[in-house]
């Protein structure tokens, strides 16, 4: 898997005596879990990213990428791995993520490597707001479009919207929301 050259993985203010240790946690989106890609890691210690004081490359062991298990988890609106006019915004009064376009406008969001097994016949997108979310797969043509005409009672009022959609496989998923609606969750069955 690609990586980028430079990327901001956490941000944590840690003070260590001389010696001492400490342990980080590399959470993977795709599969909703810890998970530490095997390879070379430079890390760099500093004040800020121009201001270094510290670099090491250091050899990880750990596991290699997997597609996104799809039909068991589904995918989260906000676990996206590219994004292009997208604002993160919260899912609940109390907890959560969802994904809005920014300014009410057009946003696209695209998880890679999804599977879906031997295949789905359906989708599920928990919704608030109100607008069009279009789903396609590998940059084709839009397999399902997802209408909410009316506005829901609220940014936290989220409803379910069905259609059907077939795909098997691994694919690379984009969806593109129009208008202000907010984005919780897709879902795949059958």
């Amino acid at each position: 898997m690609a990586r980028p050259r430079r990327e901001l993985l956490a941000l944590r203010r840690l003070t260590l005596s001389p010696g001492a240790t400490a342990e980080v946690e590399f959470w993977d989106v795709a599969l909703g879990g810890p998970r530490l890609e095997r390879g070379p890691y430079e890390l760099l210690v500093g004040a800020s990213s121009e201001d270094v004081r510290l670099r090491r490359t250091v050899r990880l062991d750990g596991s290699a990428a997997a597609p996104r298990p799809v039909v068991r988890r589904g995918l989260e609106g906000a676990d996206f791995d590219e994004q292009s006019g997208i604002a993160i915004v919260d899912r609940a009064r109390a907890a959560g993520d969802a994904v809005t376009p920014a300014h009410g406008g057009t946003g696209e969001l695209v998880f890679r490597s999804c599977d879906f097994g031997p295949g789905v016949t359906g989708l599920s997108a928990r919704v608030s707001g109100e607008g069009v979310l279009e789903i396609a797969l590998d940059g084709g043509r839009v397999l399902a479009s997802l209408c909410l005409r009316t506005p829901t009672a609220g940014p936290y009022a989220y409803t379910a919207l069905r259609a059907a959609f077939a795909a098997e496989g691994v694919h690379d998923v984009r969806i593109r929301l129009r208008g202000p609606l907010r984005l919780a969750h897709v879902g795949f069955s059958g």
